[in-house]
């Protein structure tokens, strides 16, 4: 598996004349139509813009940032400041719901109108929310939902370095493994695959699984840690969820 090939050389997104606004792309692609199915940003602190086109009404985009206890989550909503999209009302644009790893949800809101230009792209946009909170440790969902055509682009993170992008659904390279231990970007990368290619997936890594629940049956599960241990929850022999430990 290779990170997605646009962070690979790409030029950011807001330029590197205003690097307090730099901001690696990412496309959000019609085959990211959920958090599940989207890429992962396997350090959420470091900036990244993603980008999102809708042609009509609920269509779903999404993807998904790793974060440690007590990082800060920043996320960003802006739009370009031309028509059509500065004249739809805030009620036609995309929402967006972040989903904490303990399930905690939040609709982003709105709460603003200024101008920013990108002196790199001379592009004028709109930020229409921003906020920063204290994360807690494990995978956040970001699934963007649309009310008619449209195009947004958000943000996340702060930190103004390169930064890894895992495909969905793709074993890493060995390369991107941090053996012997298994992260939590890792371990979302099983969500979608089928249960013997995540198997075989968690091998590579040279870690060790275990079923917590298949069909809605529950299996008795041990109370220890271990880094290099996943817990798989599988749905018509597919992944549907992953804990590490």
């Amino acid at each position: 598996m290779k990170p997605i090939a646009i962070l690979v050389f790409a030029a950011l997104l807001f330029g590197q004349i205003n690097s307090a606004h730099a901001h690696q792309p990412v496309a959000l692609t019609s085959t990211h139509t959920s958090a599940n199915k989207g890429p992962i940003l396997v350090d959420g602190t470091i900036s990244f813009a993603l980008r999102a086109s809708f042609t009509k009404a609920n269509q779903e985009r999404g993807f998904r940032a790793s974060l440690k206890a007590g990082e800060l989550l920043n996320f960003e909503y802006l739009i370009i400041d031309r028509a059509p999209e500065n004249r739809l009302p805030l009620s036609k644009l995309p929402t967006v719901t972040i989903t904490a790893p303990d399930g905690n949800k939040s609709v982003v809101k709105f709460t603003e109108r200024t101008k920013f230009y990108e002196p790199y792209g001379r592009t004028n946009y709109l930020y229409l929310a921003r906020f920063s909170s204290t994360a807690i440790e494990g995978i956040y969902n970001f699934s963007i939902r649309s009310k008619g055509r449209a195009n947004i682009t958000v943000s996340t993170g702060s930190k103004e370095t390169f930064g890894v992008v895992y495909e969905p659904a793709t074993c890493p390279t060995v390369e991107q493994m941090s053996l012997p231990v298994i992260t939590n970007a890792q371990s979302a990368t099983l969500v979608g695959m089928k249960k013997d290619d995540a198997i075989s997936c968690i091998s590579l890594m040279q870690g060790v699984h275990r079923i917590a629940q298949e069909d809605g049956q529950d299996f008795a599960l041990t109370r220890d840690y271990r880094v290099d241990r996943v817990d798989l929850t599988i749905k018509k022999g597919v992944v549907t969820k992953t804990t590490v430990g």
